[in-house]
């Protein structure tokens, strides 16, 4: 007998070994760590997913199952851990945050300067961290701030609000990037009070002195932002103009700080330190003394570049892979991505929700992908075909997140990543000589700067190419996965049978990329209120053309939602050439974005305030069937208005489904002046209620001509001014309106049939899009 189980019938004995069985097989298989790192990503992504939280004892009890023995528990039990883990992080979360009861209100708080303060034309930006909830408040001081450093004490009186931002389809979710910066509140400094607390020594007030001196250094240099980026961390100084070439030519990477650095500061130390170990020390091992100076030198540079989340998961990702080398265990690379994947959302479960977390893993297993599937070439035919390759595989996912894609990106990156290998410790070693001895340094790094802002010249030059990115959205999460696979069949060796059906899993990404409900049919069309706080920006979409009414608004620290909104939600929509932009008056809320929207997209016709012509009323034209026409102000009107609020644009659209009304900020004066001439032309299912909900518009004679069932409202929420109004509301209730708002449902959808057969539909983007981050 040999020890195993034996089973007798008559004179035949049959062994069985569980090893072997089809459960044994399967309860090994269960416990593979790639199983196990894709249930806890699904768990935690779930949890961060779901639109309410998840009670954490859910979990807990669905791991009493894991008690009883069955195939595949251990990827239960690694799930329901992951899960439990981030429920408990997302209930943590929660009650550290300002509740929305004391939003708005005006507090007294203490505590110190947390990371890099942000100096901006008009303002700085900076996080508060406090001993009490909520522990981490992003300020804004206004009017001449002080030089703030990391580590000072602030004492100060602020208005405050719950963490909350605009949700529009297709543009980016500030909301989870709080989230994911464990924000707790947001607010602005409105007076500064005397703080008896001196200033604490940290790792980022050393960063911010650094910073102060490159400043000395270099100057106005153009690569100013470049060098502080790829050393300290620092990304404040590179221009918008800057980063638009960056993304355009796929090298955004290159200057943010995280996998690609920090392996590349590990590999440099790990082979200098073996090499120089297996000289000096032979009686140690060198593999253990390789991997220790490789992590204190990762970890180093990490921490000088500020620890941000992007770099903690890259570090994380080094040291298991630095921790698998100095053990000298035969383990898979793909098994070693799986531990730090596991290592990482025990870290930080909300990475799960970060775009950078999908594409470092994403490029790490692409990269052992095509390891194992590509030919083998020589050196540099082998680099170029990584790159073709590694970027072809992340092209759907950073669709998905971005909707951008380079075309350059794998020309320009396999021209600079080797590049970098020399390029990134040699800025970091000058820096250190600049810094530590200004008079030697000062001038080789302004050296350095002056060939980097000439290779940027060329970078420039190729971001300008008509085709060197590309602005596609992907329907779904299907189109996704199907181009996902695709590449991937098409990246298998000649010969391989099926290789070329990977070309067919790509249409629906490159041709099949519009939703259905974006196909529009004749004589129909789609309203969407977008959600630009206070402010009013409408787009219009028939089926072949576009009018967008208003640009929301432009402020005087640079953010402006024409770019930041309008145009990321047009380019989503698939609908990159405006056929008129019609502004309706010359405020700043209605007007701040017509510039940026202008500059990034085709525009066939600027109409109204800016534009080349006026907006008079008699103005109409009709596309797929469906009729505008202005009707204020006329030219007699114009002239008779008291301010620009009495001169606004009131545009009426109608087809057989029915008519949306928009009226700007039109006043009850122009109301009036309006159903005097022609009160009949007013009816409308839809109106976009005017002046954010103010007072001063929507009388109640006006909407007893409009008798809208639907009144739409964009409004900032919580704004100062209270709109809208009391005396609003309780008018549009007399008529029976519907009322809804930007405020709390973000974009507001507007579907208006073809046919008068079928209802208008009116749906609000934070229903269909729930997130347990969002307020409210």
């Amino acid at each position: 007998m040999n020890g195993r189980p034996t089973m007798g019938r008559g004179d035949d004995n049959v062994q069985l070994d569980p090893d072997r069985s089809w459960h044994g097989a399967l309860a090994r298989y269960a416990r593979d760590p790639r199983l196990l790192a894709l249930a806890c990503i699904g768990a935690s992504g779930g949890v961060y997913l779901w639109p309410t939280p998840i009670a954490p004892l859910l979990p807990l009890a669905g791991l009493l199952c894991c008690l009883l023995r069955f195939p595949g528990r251990a990827v239960l039990a690694a799930g329901l851990v992951a899960a439990l883990w981030a429920s408990l992080d997302v209930a943590h979360r929660l009650d550290a945050r300002l509740p929305v009861e004391r939003s708005g209100e005006t507090a007294t708080v203490v505590g110190r300067v947390s990371g890099l303060v942000s100096h901006e034309a008009f303002r700085s930006r900076f996080v508060l961290a406090r001993d009490v909830a909520p522990y981490r408040v992003r300020l804004s001081w206004y009017d001449d701030p002080p030089a703030l450093l990391p580590g000072d004490c602030v004492r100060a009186t602020v208005k405050w609000e719950t963490p909350h931002g605009s949700a529009n389809p297709g543009t980016f979710d500030y909301e989870a990037w709080l989230w994911r910066e464990r924000i707790d509140a947001t607010g602005y400094v409105r007076e500064a009070g005397d703080c008896d607390r001196a200033a604490s020594m940290s790792l980022d007030r050393l960063r911010a002195l650094a910073l102060r001196r490159l400043d000395r250094i270099l100057g106005d240099a153009p690569a100013r932002g470049l060098i502080e980026a790829l050393t300290l961390g620092a990304r404040d100084a590179i221009s918008d103009a800057q980063w638009a070439v960056l993304r355009a030519t796929g090298t955004s990477h290159l200057v943010a700080i995280s996998g690609l650095h920090i392996g590349l500061i590990a590999g440099v130390l790990f082979f200098l330190a073996r090499w120089l170990a297996l000289r000096v020390a032979p009686g140690w091992s060198a593999h253990r003394l390789a991997a220790a100076a490789a992590f204190v030198g990762a970890a180093g540079y990490a921490a000088l570049a500020g620890l941000a989340l992007p770099t903690q998961r890259a570090l994380v990702m080094v040291a298991v892979a630095l921790a698998v080398m100095a053990l000298r265990r035969d383990v898979a690379p793909s098994r070693t991505l799986a531990f730090a994947a596991i290592a990482v959302l025990f870290w930080d479960p909300a990475s799960v929700i970060a775009p950078g977390f999908w594409l470092s893993f994403g490029a790490v297993a692409w990269l052992l992908y095509i390891a194992a599937s590509g030919p083998r070439r020589g050196h540099w035919l082998a680099f170029g075909h990584i790159q073709l390759a590694l970027i072809a595989g992340l092209t759907p996912l950073t669709l998905w997140f971005f909707e951008q894609a380079s075309m350059v990106a794998p020309v320009v990156n396999a021209l600079l990543i080797p590049l970098a290998v020399v390029v990134v410790p040699a800025l970091l070693t000058l820096t250190a000589l600049a810094l530590a001895w200004p008079a030697a340094g000062g001038p080789l790094l302004t050296g350095a700067a002056w060939l980097l802002g000439a290779g940027w010249q060329g970078l420039a030059w190729v971001a300008d190419w008509p085709l060197a990115a590309v602005h596609l959205t992907l329907p779904g999460v299907a189109a996704l996965l199907l181009a996902i696979a695709g590449i991937a069949l098409l990246l298998l060796p000649r010969g391989l049978p099926g290789r070329w059906a990977g070309a067919a899993l790509l249409l629906p990404a490159l041709i099949g990329w519009q939703p259905a409900d974006q196909r529009i049919p004749q004589e129909a069309y789609r309203v969407t209120v977008l959600d630009v706080g206070q402010g009013l920006a409408v787009v219009v979409r028939t089926r072949e053309h576009t009018l967008v009414f208003d640009a929301g608004p432009a402020y005087r620290t640079g953010f402006d939602t024409g770019e930041a909104i309008v145009v990321p939600y047009l380019r989503h929509v698939g609908r990159p050439r405006v056929d008129r932009l019609l502004i309706s008056h010359a405020d700043l809320d209605h007007r701040g974005g017509a510039a940026a929207i202008v500059r990034e997209l085709e525009v066939v016709r600027w109409q109204g305030a800016g534009g080349d012509s006026p907006c008079v009323a008699g103005q109409q034209w009709r596309w797929n069937g469906v009729d505008f026409r202005v009707l204020y102000p006329t030219r007699a009107e114009r002239a008779a208005a008291a301010d620009t609020n009495g001169r606004s644009c009131v545009l009426r659209i109608a087809s057989p489904g029915g008519r949306v009304l928009l009226t700007g900020d039109l006043d009850a004066a122009g109301e009036a002046r309006l159903i005097a001439r022609n009160a009949e032309a007013l009816a409308g299912e839809v109106l976009v209620v005017g002046h954010h909900g103010s007072d001063s518009s929507s009388s109640s004679a006006f909407l007893e001509a409009v008798r809208p069932r639907f009144a739409l409202i964009s409004a900032g929420w919580r704004n100062r001014w209270g709109f809208p109004t009391e005396g609003v509301r309780e008018r549009l209730s007399a008529v029976g309106a519907q009322r809804i708002g930007t405020a709390t449902g973000g974009a507001l959808r507007v579907a208006v049939p073809g046919s008068a057969e079928r209802a208008i539909r009116v749906t609000r983007w934070r229903d269909q899009h729930p997130r347990l981050w969002q307020v409210p």
